[in-house]
Formats: structure tokens, C-alpha cells, sequence
């Protein structure tokens, strides 16, 4: 059999935890068998035992590439001068468009980390790096006089976790909730927590004007 190329393999390594997404979401984390994935993604038994050896570990894979989304999202939130309109988009990206059975996943993965260990540890793991690189973007948005915030950044970013999983529980068991009518109230809420200031002076211009002025 010929060596599949980095390439290939990347692909069949998406594919599966494609395949793992689905059918978790569809028929939760204990009724789904590694042969319901084997099928959903079209590979052996082989081919899938040689990526991922349990479903812990493609619950591990499925968490890592979610957490890595969110990461690579945070950098429209570095740039910016409208913070709150790149909150929206952020927002908008990494919840509100996210099709439906994302949010069942997500709800299944946290059910599943109440009473097993190895998957407690991966998602404690993976919220942690995503609260740590939010709470360094927003202390630098402060530095840089892009927000004034009204409280100590890591309770800010403990009161965006908590709403990001209440958006993500409200999708998955209420087909009727309107995502995006509660997002512009949230949006509201965090301005007035964030005090964002509008096109701010870079922080370059006002050190010179600053070291400039007559003492």
C-alpha cells in the first residue's frame, strides 16, 4: 500500500474527526461506536485506530481543533479600532454561525467531562488556554487605550465564558432561540463593561507628545 503524503493524511485526519463530530451530536458520546465512525467517514477500522486509539481521543482532537478556531479567531479582536464591532464578528464566527449540532457537541463534551476524567482534563485544558489568550488580548486592548474597562480583566473574561456556554446550551436544546437578537443585547452589556474608546490615539503618538510637552 503506498505511504500516504502529509497532505493525505491531514485530510483523512479531518475527515474522521468530521465524521466524530457528527455522529457524537447525533447519538451522544456512550451510544456511538468507533464502527458508527468508521462508516461515517468512509476509513477502516485500521485507518482509524492508527489516528486515534479511543473516542477520548478524538474527543481530545475534536476539543484541540475547536480551541485552535477560537485562537486563530482572537487575532480580528488585535486590530481594530471599533472593539465592540470586532467582538460582534468574533461573536458572530465562533458561535452564532456555527451550524446547529456544534452547539449539541459542545453540550455532549461538557456532559461527558462531569464523570470522565480523561475528557474533564482536556476540556479544563482547553478553556484555560482560551481564557489565558483572551485575558492577554484584552489587557493589551487596555494598554493600547482601546478599552477603559470597569472591572479586573480576569472577572471580565470569567463573565465571557459563562455567557459563551450559556449561548452554546440556549442552541442546543431550544431550536427557536434567537441567537442573534441576545447577541445584540450581550454586545450591550459587554461595551458598557468594556468601555470600549473610539479610535483611540496610538499609544506611540501619545508617548511622543507626552515626552514632547515642556516640564
Amino acid at each position: 500500500m503506498p505511504k500516504l503524503s502529509d497532505s493525505q493524511q491531514e485530510f483523512r485526519r479531518t475527515r474522521i474527526l468530521d465524521a466524530a463530530e457528527h455522529c457524537f451530536a447525533r447519538n451522544g458520546f456512550h451510544r456511538t461506536t468507533m464502527q458508527d465512525i468508521c462508516k461515517e467517514a468512509g476509513v477502516s477500522a485500521g485507518a482509524l485506530y492508527l489516528y486515534f486509539p479511543s473516542k477520548e481521543a478524538l474527543m481530545e482532537g475534536i476539543s484541540t481543533r475547536s480551541r485552535e478556531e477560537v485562537l486563530e479567531n482572537f487575532a480580528k479582536l488585535d486590530q481594530p479600532r471599533d472593539f465592540i464591532a470586532a467582538l460582534a464578528q468574533l461573536m458572530e464566527d465562533c458561535i452564532l454561525r456555527k451550524p446547529a449540532y456544534k452547539s449539541i457537541l459542545w453540550l455532549e463534551i461538557s456532559a461527558e467531562a462531569t464523570r470522565n476524567p480523561a475528557i474533564r482534563a482536556t476540556h479544563r485544558n482547553c478553556e484555560r488556554q482560551i481564557n489565558g489568550a483572551l485575558a492577554a488580548l484584552l489587557d493589551r486592548a487596555q494598554k493600547s487605550g482601546r478599552i477603559e474597562p470597569m472591572l479586573p480583566i480576569p472577572e471580565i473574561v470569567e463573565t465571557m465564558s459563562v455567557i459563551a456556554d450559556g449561548l452554546f446550551l440556549r442552541r442546543a436544546v431550544d431550536p427557536e432561540f434567537s441567537a442573534a437578537q441576545v447577541g445584540q443585547t450581550i454586545l450591550s452589556l459587554m461595551a458598557g463593561i468594556l468601555r470600549p474608546v473610539n479610535d483611540p490615539e496610538p499609544v506611540a503618538e501619545r508617548t511622543e507628545q507626552t515626552t514632547a510637552e515642556p516640564v
